[in-house]
């Protein structure tokens, strides 16, 4: 029997988390699958495939994650050949808030119809709170499955790797027993799935004493990696748990933390795999079926959101892995629980600095994430392990994510205007940096918001410094909490609607970067009241302007 092609393409493993999924119910109906990263797989192969499942994330402006890149191009070109005997059901990852909406899941869907493949289910495009859709598209594909004969079709050929996901090569996370060696191409160093390992050179805190935030400024020495970076770029980080927490999750279940454990085809001893390698703070809602079934206590409750999405999906946003554990009291295996964990995912990091002012060198800019939840502290996975753990002199694995159109434009000339509250100062402390040592001409204006002045202006020195030499040719800033009503950097904006719209109508670059769900909205709608008032022109025609801007890389959004 011709076994189901499951392929994943992911940047932050949640696609491969799905995959996975899909894999797992594809076996429980006793059907034979192969789960595989689109970057172990050769293309070459779709033709003589029998049912092919993608379930991929988009990157950047409608562009596929790293990983599936030579598989899109692959079912993009135009000679590629017939798929008349493909059977294919594609799911798209993506972010509402960017215009290209699951635009790679979109590609590959319309390509396998056009070269004459047969949808065995619809196309579903999940937004960031994937859960519910993306179970809609599994329940469709299971569905189609029950009716397609899989004996029939040309023979699948071997895959070009087996099931293969992220592998760290993290010098304390102790092998048990040395895995097989791997059949894919190795990955040049400082990709996703060969990071270089770099050293902390500085980690200090942005804000002055007083206020409630902490924001660190983290440098990291790329010496030896060989990895180039432009500004716009971002990094990837994988983090590490808290050992804290790891040992909390260990008593929870009754585990010691030495048994051995297989994780991606490594094993590890289970502490260092709740270190390194899995998700010990979001769940999986596959550990709410852990729950019903092992719990010691608490199972009915667990069985009864099995059966309610709405609420399963409740709970889940408001509780941790140690909560429903420590509910459960489940007695599980160290196997068990680690199939019902994620997958320790990498962070993205706009870059906040300059190759060419920091040669050697990539810094970041992070908010330190921590709150209460059920009367407990709760820490930013990520953040907190920079902010408590990435002393000066530790190793981090890190890789640059090259952006697909958020760069500072080569025209030294054209004018530039950055808006980014809070850590969305990052990459243009990185413009700002790269145009002073290129001697940039061209003017350039900055909105800066934060709470308050006295504890909250990031770089000032640098920020400062920058208008006094002229680099940078205006400032706007807004501390919303040093008076009586909130100011937020739309606010300046609109204040300086005039010359905000002759800037845009000078042929001004716009960069926005920041909070997605909020601040990206009101700011776009913003440019689009200026563009409307100042501009003599409809909403619609306004926002025809900005959507022109865009496709001529006029104005781009990392947004998060």
């Amino acid at each position: 029997m011709q076994p189901i092609h499951v392929l994943y393409g992911t940047e932050t493993y949640n696609s491969q988390d799905l995959a996975d999924r899909t894999g797992e119910a594809i076996s429980a109906r006793g059907l034979p699958v192969s789960v595989l990263d689109m970057g172990d797989f050769d293309p070459a192969s779709f033709p003589t495939l029998g049912v092919v499942l993608v379930i991929t994330s988009t990157f950047g402006a409608g562009e596929p994650p790293a990983n599936a890149a030579d598989c899109h191009d692959w079912v993009m070109a135009e000679d590629a050949p017939s798929l008349a005997g493909l059977r294919f059901a594609v799911c798209g990852l993506g972010d509402r808030a960017y215009p290209d909406f699951c635009q790679c899941g979109k590609d590959f869907d319309e390509a396998f119809a056009r070269l004459g493949g047969q949808r065995i289910a619809p196309r579903q495009d999940c937004d960031l709170d994937f859960e519910t859709t993306f179970e809609v598209w599994l329940d469709n594909v299971m569905g189609a499955l029950g009716s397609i004969d899989l004996s029939a079709g040309p023979a699948a050929p071997a895959p070009s790797a087996p099931l293969s996901t992220q592998s760290i090569p993290e010098p304390n996370a102790h092998a048990v027993v040395e895995a097989p060696a791997a059949a894919a191409k190795t990955a040049p160093l400082g990709t996703r799935k060969n990071p270089f390992f770099s050293t902390v050179t500085e980690n200090y805190n942005l804000n002055a004493p007083g206020g409630d935030k902490e924001t660190r400024h983290i440098s990291l020495s790329l010496a030896g990696s060989g990895m180039e970076y432009r500004v716009g770029d971002s990094l990837g980080l994988f983090p590490r748990n808290d050992p804290e927490l790891v040992y909390r999750v260990l008593w929870a279940t009754g585990l010691r933390g030495d048994e051995a454990v297989e994780v991606s085809g490594d094993w590890l001893y289970l502490r260092d795999a709740l270190i390194y390698r899995l998700d010990v703070t979001w769940p999986d809602p596959k550990l709410i079926n852990l729950a019903a079934e092992h719990g010691a206590q608490g199972r009915d409750y667990f069985a009864m959101l099995l059966g309610d999405s709405k609420a399963k999906k409740a709970f889940l946003a408001e509780h941790h892995v140690v909560d429903i554990l420590s509910m459960a009291r489940a007695g599980v295996d160290a196997a068990t629980l680690c199939k019902a964990l994620r997958t320790l995912a990498p962070r993205l990091y706009s870059i906040s600095s300059s190759p060419k002012a920091h040669p050697g060198e990539v810094h970041l800019t992070v908010d330190v994430v921590r709150y209460a939840m059920h009367g407990l502290d709760r820490k930013g996975i990520s953040s907190c392990f920079l902010a408590e753990r990435a002393v000066v002199g530790a190793q981090v694995p890190v890789y640059v994510q090259k952006s697909a159109d958020f760069h500072l434009t080569d025209d030294d000339g054209a004018p530039i205007i950055m808006v980014g509250p809070g850590t969305g100062l990052a990459p243009f402390r990185a413009f700002l940096e790269e145009r002073e040592v290129r001697r940039s001409q061209g003017y350039s204006w900055l909105f800066f918001g934060a709470r308050q002045a006295s504890t909250d202006y990031l770089y000032r020195d640098q920020v400062e410094g920058w208008v006094k030499k002229g680099v940078l040719t205006r400032l706007d800033l807004a501390f919303s909490r040093d008076q009586k009503e909130k100011i937020y950097v739309q606010d300046r904006m609109w204040e300086n609607g005039p010359d905000f719209w002759a800037w845009l109508d000078a042929g001004s670059y716009v960069y926005i970067c920041g909070d997605a769900s909020r601040m990206a909205k009101d700011v776009h709608e913003t440019m689009v009241r200026i563009i409307s008032t100042y501009g003599g022109r409809s909403p619609e025609q306004a926002e025809a302007y900005l959507e022109d801007m865009r496709k001529a890389g006029r104005y781009a959004r990392d947004v998060y």
